[in-house]
C-alpha cells in the first residue's frame, strides 16, 4: 500500500506539472502575439480595451497597452479560476478525483486546440475563458493528494503538488519559446488560418492529450461516488463548513498571492527597465526563481514535514518574503537584486504548500475536495485582480510605491495568520 501511495503522489506530481507546462507556454509568446492583433486587425473588442490602455496611460508608453492586455487576459483566466475551481473540488468529492480530471484535461485539450486556430482576437480570448475554466483542476489534484497523506506527511505532499505546479512554469516558458522559433506551421498562419506561433499552440495540444492518457492509465480512483448533498456553488455553501478558521485561511492564500502574483507579474517590466535585461537574461530569471521553489518544495519540506507545524511552516516563509521585498523596495545593484529574489523564492516556496496543508487540516476526509478548491479559488481571485491593479501601479507611481503595496499587504497577513490557530493532528 505504501508503495501504491508514492507511485499516485508521483503521478499526480506528473499530472500537475504536465498541466502547467501546456498552461505556460504562452506566457513568452504574449507580447508579440498581442501586438500581432493590435496591428493585424480591426476587432472591436481588442480597439475597445486599446483605448482604455491609452487613455490609463495618458496616451504615452505603447508598453503599457501590451502590458495591460496581458494583464487583462491573465486576470480572465485566473477569475475563470476562481470560480471553477470549488465546482471541480465539490463535483470530485461527489463523483471521484479521477473523472473529473479527465473531464477538465479534455476541455483543456479543446480549449488548446482552439487557441491553435485562433486567427482573430475574438477566438484567442474564447480560448482562455475555456483553459480558465479547465484550470481549476489543480484543487482536485490538491484534494486527491490529501487522500494519500496522513495529516503529518500532508505537507511534503502539498509541497510535491507546488513542485510540480514550479516545475511547469518553469518548463512552459522554455518550451514556449523554443517551439516559437519552430516554423512548419507558418504557412497556415500566412495564410490565415492558424494563430501566430501555431507551432507552440500544436505543441500544447499535444502535452494536454498526453497528460490526459497519462490520467486514464496511471491515476487510480481514490474517491468513491458520494451523491448526497446539494450541488449548489460551494461559495454558497460557507457558512456550512465545520471549520470556520479555513474561511481565515482562504483570506490568507488571497493576501499573499496577491502580493506576490503581482510583484512576479512586473518583474519582467522592472528587469527589463532597470538593468536593461533582454528577454533571454529574464526568462534564466525566472529560471532561478523557479529552481530554488522546486528545491524547497521537493527536498527541504519533505524532510520537515511532520516535524514543524503548518503555521511555523508559513511564518518562516512569510519573514523571508518579507526581507526580500525590503531589499527589493531599496532599489538594488544586479547582485543584491538575485539575494532578494533567492529570499522572495525561498519564502514562496514555505508558503504556498504550507497553507495548501493548513487549509486540508481543517477539513473532513469527504470534504477535502471542497475545502482546497474554495482555497485555490481565493488564490485565483487573487492572481486574477493583480495583473491589472499591479501593471497600473508599476506604469503610474513606479516599482518602489508597487513593491510598498506587497508589503503593506503582506503585514495584514502577517496579523491575520498570528490571529489563526491550529487543529491539533492526532497523534
Amino acid at each position: 500500500m505504501q508503495a501504491d501511495s508514492k507511485k499516485t503522489k508521483l503521478v499526480l506530481f506528473l499530472i500537475v506539472f504536465s498541466d502547467m507546462m501546456g498552461f505556460s507556454l504562452l506566457f513568452p509568446l504574449f507580447p508579440k502575439t498581442i501586438t500581432h492583433f493590435l496591428y493585424s486587425g480591426n476587432d472591436p473588442i481588442f480597439l475597445l480595451i486599446h483605448r482604455w490602455a491609452q487613455w490609463l496611460g495618458e496616451g504615452g508608453d505603447p508598453k503599457f497597452t501590451l502590458v495591460l492586455f496581458g494583464g487583462i487576459l491573465g486576470s480572465l483566466y485566473s477569475l475563470l479560476q476562481f470560480v471553477s475551481a470549488p465546482i471541480w473540488g465539490k463535483l470530485s468529492d461527489r463523483y471521484g478525483r479521477k473523472k473529473i480530471l479527465s473531464l477538465t484535461t479534455i476541455g483543456a485539450v479543446f480549449g488548446y486546440i482552439l487557441w491553435l486556430f485562433s486567427s482573430q482576437f475574438w477566438l484567442f480570448v474564447l480560448s482562455r475563458v475555456i483553459t480558465g475554466c479547465m484550470g481549476g483542476n489543480i484543487s482536485v489534484a490538491s484534494a486527491a493528494m490529501a487522500d494519500h497523506t496522513d495529516e503529518k506527511s500532508r505537507a511534503a505532499g502539498m509541497g510535491l503538488i507546488g513542485a510540480g505546479i514550479g516545475l511547469g512554469f518553469v518548463t512552459g516558458p522554455l518550451l514556449g519559446g523554443i517551439s516559437s522559433t519552430w516554423t512548419f506551421l507558418d504557412s497556415y498562419f500566412q495564410s490565415g488560418y492558424l494563430v501566430i506561433f501555431p507551432a507552440s499552440a500544436l505543441l500544447a495540444v499535444v502535452v494536454a492529450l498526453l497528460n490526459y492518457l497519462f490520467i486514464q492509465v496511471y491515476l487510480p480512483e481514490s474517491q468513491p461516488k458520494n451523491r448526497n448533498g446539494e450541488m449548489i456553488h460551494p461559495f454558497l455553501a460557507m457558512r456550512r463548513l465545520e471549520s470556520k478558521h479555513l474561511i481565515r485561511i482562504c483570506l490568507l492564500n488571497l493576501l499573499f498571492l496577491t502580493s506576490f502574483s503581482g510583484f512576479e507579474f512586473v518583474l519582467n517590466f522592472h528587469l527589463s527597465e532597470l538593468f536593461g535585461f533582454p528577454p533571454k537574461q529574464i526568462g534564466f530569471t525566472f529560471l532561478f526563481i523557479g529552481i530554488i521553489i522546486i528545491f524547497v518544495q521537493g527536498g527541504l519540506l519533505r524532510k520537515i514535514s511532520g516535524k514543524v507545524k503548518e503555521k511555523k511552516i508559513v511564518f518562516y516563509g512569510i519573514v523571508s518574503v518579507f526581507v526580500g521585498l525590503c531589499l527589493l523596495v531599496s532599489m538594488p545593484n544586479v547582485a543584491l537584486y538575485f539575494v532578494a529574489l533567492f529570499f522572495m523564492a525561498f519564502g514562496a516556496a514555505l508558503v504556498n504548500p504550507g497553507l495548501s496543508s493548513f487549509a486540508s487540516l481543517q477539513s473532513r476526509a469527504e470534504e477535502q475536495g471542497l475545502a482546497l478548491g474554495l482555497f485555490r479559488s481565493f488564490g485565483s481571485l487573487a492572481r486574477g485582480l493583480s495583473p491589472i491593479l499591479f501593471s497600473i501601479l508599476f506604469f503610474q507611481k513606479g516599482p518602489q510605491f508597487t513593491y510598498s503595496v506587497s508589503l503593506v499587504l503582506l503585514l495584514f497577513f502577517w496579523i491575520l495568520l498570528l490571529s489563526t490557530k491550529e487543529k491539533e493532528t492526532k497523534a
